[in-house]
């Protein structure tokens, strides 16, 4: 050798015995890269026929009888007492069901843009879950459980895939509710598995990213930002990384003559992270970021060194390099500026009541072919105690457009297939009559739908009663619709489980079964 003072054991590892030691180090360092990335991509369980979740969230219980659940028996028995008795009439629909597609199936004249999407929705007639209650059943809904707090739907599906895109969160959720975080939380799962809660921009052509870059909005150049480094002024932070980097020659002499910090205030000068906060740094460029972010880890990784298991420390290490690789990929995702006026009218994204879900929608398509793993869109405001002709129609109204046109967009993309769209509220209502206008909860049967994602296409599954107020055919708990999903995502539920408090936890529990009959 002509430098033999110079052997270091990784040189020796690939000169001795043809560098077959240096081949098993390199695949050995490799799976330990893959086990310390919990967002690695997993393979499924058997083939899968979705590779990820759209969920749409309608928060307070839409009306079956009114929407999917056509019920000729209810309408001729308006007035008479319902099967519960009790001061309520029965209370036949006020829209005309029709049947729609080459499928014929019954949708409501509410829905009049989805209803030409007919032939890929799969109706689920026969749902039933455990609780009347809004909080109960929305918890149950979401993790499987009404009790106790438990992983999301949303957070078992990352545990078990992964992620295709390691620059974005794998669970999104957009513009969840006040004090709804519990939907989407981790529970004893690892934090990294949590969803990251993004807020709807306003109007305009600018989507999320217009909000980003309001001229007089947000933080103004210049202001200071030393609650983000506590304790470590510009001086400081300069010494510090000049020190890191050997200044005399490991940093370019053109970071040395300008000011600390003021080519990123001068590039995001004015900008509000008002969908993700604080989703770009104004004071720091990214390889002084690195540098600060590695001051930080290493700390934290002192303390997890020190104390052991520690879920919050893990989950904060992972979080900070998460955010760190969103600066690169987050800002344009969210940037609706590219999108044609075609696309834009599609989702009914045009200033008028289907603007805001429209850009959830148009979003959620957005983060799906980037990658994103279950992206959840919400709709509040469905708890429809009285003046139901009003408030069904205007609700309706504001996601009919946004939702065909999400179909239709997937599906011309040829991602429909390998997309599953759920549409759900936490339960139904009941077929008589609340307040004279209205209908109260009524959790033993009601209607869900999906699309795509390996779903029969222009079907109904399961029936309710000839008024609407239980399941009797084909029934699907919310432990079988969630057996179903993650069986659509190549998952076995059984199979699918976290070590916990002694026992093994899945999000079905102890229940479920697959709704096989479903499955296109």
């Amino acid at each position: 050798m002509s430098d033999s003072t110079n052997l270091s054991r990784r040189n020796a590892l690939k000169a001795v015995s043809s560098g077959f030691g240096y081949l098993a180090f390199a695949a050995l360092a490799t799976e330990q890269a893959r086990a310390s990335n919990p967002l690695e991509v997993k393979e499924p369980h058997f083939e899968c026929k979705a590779k990820r979740v759209i969920f749409l969230s309608m928060r307070g219980a839409p009306s079956h009888v009114d929407t999917f659940d056509y019920k000729p028996q209810l309408t001729q028995d308006t007035g008479k007492v319902g099967k519960y008795g009790g001061t309520g009439r029965l209370l036949g629909s006020p829209w005309e069901f029709r049947q729609r597609g080459d499928s014929g199936l019954w949708i409501s004249d509410l829905f009049p843009e989805l209803s030409k999407q007919a032939d890929d929705l799969c109706l689920l007639r026969g749902m039933h879950c455990d609780q009347p209650n809004h909080p109960q059943a929305t918890t149950q809904t979401h993790t499987g459980n009404f009790q106790f707090p438990r992983p999301s739907m949303g957070a078992w599906t990352l545990y078990g895939l992964g992620t295709e895109n390691e620059n974005l969160p794998g669970f999104i959720v957009l513009n969840p509710s006040p004090g709804d975080s519990g939907n989407y939380a981790s529970s004893f799962l690892p934090a990294i598995y949590q969803g990251t809660k993004m807020k709807a921009g306003g109007r305009g052509r600018g989507g999320f990213a217009q909000n980003m870059m309001r001229p007089n909005g947000g933080n103004q150049p210049g202001r200071s930002r030393r609650g983000m480094q506590p304790g470590m002024n510009g001086d400081r932070r300069r010494r510090y990384a000049e020190s890191r980097m050997g200044m005399s020659g490991g940093m370019d002499t053109s970071m040395q003559q300008r000011p600390f910090g003021r080519p990123l205030r001068d590039q995001f000068a004015g900008r509000d992270d008002s969908a993700i906060p604080n989703l770009t740094n104004r004071m720091l460029d990214p390889d002084l970021q690195r540098i600060q972010l590695d001051l930080i880890q290493n700390l934290n990784q002192n303390k997890l060194d020190r104390d052991g298991h520690q879920p919050q420390v893990e989950g904060m290490i992972e979080s900070f390099e998460l955010a760190y690789r969103m600066q690169s990929e987050m800002p344009e995702a969210i940037d609706l500026s590219d999108e044609s006026q075609d696309t834009l009218e599609l989702y009914g994204i045009n200033g008028s009541g289907t603007d805001d879900f429209g850009r959830q929608c148009l979003m959620a398509r957005r983060l799906a072919e980037r990658g994103v793993r279950f992206i959840e869109c919400v709709s509040p405001g469905w708890d429809h105690h009285r003046n139901l002709r009003d408030e069904m129609d205007d609700h309706c109204s504001q996601i009919d457009r946004p939702i065909a046109g999400l179909l239709q967009d997937l599906k011309q993309r040829g991602l429909l297939d390998e997309t599953l769209v759920i549409w759900a509220g936490e339960f139904g209502r009941t077929p008589h009559a609340q307040n004279g206008d209205g209908r109260d909860h009524n959790n033993k049967g009601y209607t869900t739908w999906m699309a795509g994602g390996g779903v029969r296409g222009g079907f109904s599954y399961g029936a309710t009663d000839e008024h609407g107020y239980e399941a009797v055919e084909g029934k699907c708990h919310i432990h079988d619709w969630h057996a179903t999903i993650l069986h659509l995502l190549g998952l076995d539920h059984e199979k699918l489980t976290y070590r916990y408090a002694g026992r093994d936890f899945r999000l079905t529990d102890v229940f479920g079964s697959v709704i096989h009959e479903i499955v296109g």
